[in-house]
C-alpha cells in the first residue's frame, strides 16, 4: 500500500512537477525521480521484492513509455532555431509498404523465399534541407543490411550521381527521387533499379545528423591536411547561430570531431576522388557512430534514444528501432562491413545536355550488390 502511493506520487511529480525544456531534461527527470524513489523503497525494508536489477528494468519501461507518447514531436526549442531539423512534424513517416508501391518485384520475393533468414535492409537517406517545406537533395544514401546469420552489418554507399530509371520522372541521377518525391520514390528507385526489398528507410538532415552525433559523444576521425579549408567552408553551413571559433579544425590527424564537424567532413566532395571519397568519409561516420552505439549499455539507451530519435524521420515504430538499437548494443561479435556501388570497373563518368552523370552498367553492379549484401562476397 505504501509503495503504491509512493508510485503514485512518482508519476505526479512527473506529471506536474516543473515543465522539461528538452526531451533530454525530460528523459533525466523521470530517470531522477524514479531512482530516489526506488533507492528510498528498498531502504524500507530488507526484503522488499524491489531489487535493484528489478529498479533498473522498471526505470526503462517508464523511460521507453514516456519516449513513445513523445517520439512524434520534435524538440520545440530546436525547431525553432532550425526549422528544417525535420522534413514533418514528427518521428514517424507512413510509406506505403505494398510491394507494388516499393516497387518490390515477383523475382525478388522469390529469391527471398529462398533464404531462411535474410538480412534486413534499411535505405538511409542524408539529405541537403535548407527549407523545411521541401524534401531536399538526397546527399547520403546508404543501405544497412542486417545479417543475422553472418553476424554483419553492411554498409553499402550508392552514388548519388549514378544514372537511374525513376518511376514517374524517367531517366535521371538517383538522389533526384527523394528530392521529387520523398523516401517512398527514393526507395522505389533503389528497389528496382537493383532488384532490393527495402520496406523502411531513416532520413536525417544537417542539423538532425549533428545532434545526434553530439548526442553520441562526437567520432574519431583522421582528417587529412588538404580536408580541412573545405572543412571549415562547410562548417559556417551547418549551425551557424551556434557556431564558434573553436569548432574551427586547426590541424590534421586524428582528432575527436563534435556534429558540426562531422557533418561538414562528410560533405567534402573537392578533395581527393569526389563522390567516392565523399561516400567513403560517409561510411568511415556511420561506422564510428554505430561503433559508439555499442558502448552504451541497455541501462543508458531508453534516455539516448530519446535525445536522438526527434532529429529523424522514419518508416520504423519506435519501439522496432528500440529493439534493433539494444540488439546492436548488446552484441559484441557484430562486425561493420563497409562498400561503395556502382563499382569503378562497373560505371563511367558521361555529360548528356551538359550535366554530368554516373553512368553505371546495372546489371552488373546488381550483382555485385547482391553479391555483398546476401553472399559475403566482398567487391
Amino acid at each position: 500500500y505504501a509503495s503504491y502511493h509512493r508510485w503514485r506520487g512518482c508519476f505526479f511529480f512527473i506529471s506536474f512537477g516543473k515543465k522539461p525544456k528538452s526531451y533530454t531534461d525530460l528523459a533525466g527527470h523521470v530517470n531522477q525521480t524514479i531512482s530516489v524513489l526506488l533507492s528510498y523503497t528498498c531502504r524500507q525494508s530488507r526484503n522488499s521484492i524491489l531489487t535493484y536489477s528489478k529498479a533498473i528494468k522498471m526505470r526503462n519501461l517508464v523511460l521507453i513509455i514516456v519516449l513513445i507518447l513523445n517520439s512524434f514531436q520534435a524538440n520545440s526549442q530546436d525547431i525553432e532555431k532550425h526549422p528544417a531539423s525535420l522534413s514533418s512534424p514528427g518521428l514517424k513517416y507512413d510509406l506505403d509498404k505494398s510491394n507494388a508501391a516499393l516497387g518490390i518485384s515477383s523475382g525478388v520475393l522469390s529469391r527471398l523465399a529462398a533464404l531462411e533468414k535474410p538480412p534486413l535492409n534499411i535505405a538511409v537517406f542524408g539529405v541537403d534541407r535548407r527549407d523545411n517545406k521541401v524534401y531536399g537533395n538526397a546527399d547520403m544514401i546508404m543501405i544497412i543490411s542486417l545479417d543475422q546469420v553472418s553476424k554483419q552489418i553492411k554498409l553499402s554507399s550508392i552514388l548519388r550521381d549514378t544514372y537511374v530509371n525513376i518511376n514517374g520522372l524517367g531517366m535521371d541521377k538517383i538522389n533526384a527521387a527523394f528530392a521529387t518525391g520523398g523516401p517512398q520514390m527514393a526507395i522505389r528507385a533503389l528497389n528496382e533499379n537493383f532488384s532490393m526489398d527495402i520496406r523502411d528507410f531513416l532520413s536525417l538532415d544537417f542539423f538532425g545528423s549533428a545532434k545526434i552525433i553530439d548526442a553520441l559523444g562526437g567520432v574519431t576521425i583522421t582528417v587529412k591536411k588538404e580536408e580541412i579549408p573545405n572543412l571549415n567552408r562547410y562548417l559556417k553551413e551547418i549551425g551557424p547561430a551556434e557556431l564558434m571559433a573553436s569548432d574551427e579544425i586547426q590541424h590534421e590527424g586524428l582528432q575527436k570531431l563534435n556534429g558540426r564537424q562531422a557533418v561538414a567532413y562528410t560533405r567534402i566532395r573537392y578533395v581527393g576522388n569526389a563522390d567516392y571519397e565523399r561516400t567513403e568519409r560517409q561510411r568511415k561516420v556511420m561506422s564510428a557512430l554505430l561503433e559508439n552505439v555499442r558502448t552504451f549499455n541497455s541501462e543508458a539507451l531508453p534516455a539516448l534514444a530519446m535525445q536522438i530519435f526527434p532529429y529523424m524521420v522514419t518508416s520504423i515504430p519506435p519501439m522496432t528501432l528500440f529493439k534493433l538499437g539494444s540488439d546492436f548494443s548488446n552484441s559484441k561479435n557484430i562486425r561493420l562491413e563497409p562498400a561503395m556501388f556502382p563499382l569503378a570497373k562497373e560505371s563511367k563518368g558521361v555529360f548528356i545536355d551538359g550535366l554530368w552523370y554516373l553512368s553505371a552498367d546495372l546489371k552488373a553492379t546488381t550483382n555485385s550488390l547482391h553479391n555483398f549484401i546476401y553472399k559475403n562476397i566482398k567487391p
